[in-house]
């Protein structure tokens, strides 16, 4: 499974639409098998979901994202895990450990309710995130 962080200043960044780095990790029955940080130089929505679509990317972990992104990630296959923030090593070890829902990781300022399916929803492999 490869899942995708944007970064800023080792953080996850506030916004990955004009995000310039990617955290890109491995991970193999929850081990992390791989790690590499690739420069995003795509700045349209449609070439950011085809350059994750050619990384072959699972999860996207973000911060805010727009909407027809998330619409064109999730049409592709891939899932995303939006209103996130903390460094990015936090942000691994919740999602690893399935606690990614707990509110210290929500990013200031997201509605009611946009982290809740959190909870509710499985993973590829059924894990609770």
């Amino acid at each position: 499974m490869k899942i995708a962080i944007p970064v800023w200043q080792s953080n996850v960044s506030s916004v990955f639409d004009f995000a310039h780095r990617l955290l890109l990790i491995e991970l193999e029955d929850g081990t992390e098998k791989s790690r590499q940080e690739i420069e995003l130089t795509e700045q349209s929505g449609p070439e950011r979901a085809a350059k994750l679509r050619q990384l072959n990317v699972d999860v996207l972990i973000c911060g805010a994202i727009s909407r027809p992104l998330t619409f064109m990630l999730n049409s592709s296959g891939i899932e995303v895990l939006p209103f996130v923030t903390g460094s990015t090593e936090q942000i691994l070890d919740a999602y690893k450990t399935g606690q990614l829902y707990q509110p210290q990781y929500a990013l200031p300022g997201f509605w009611e309710g946009a982290r809740r399916c959190f909870r509710r929803r499985r993973g590829r492999r059924g894990r609770k995130w």
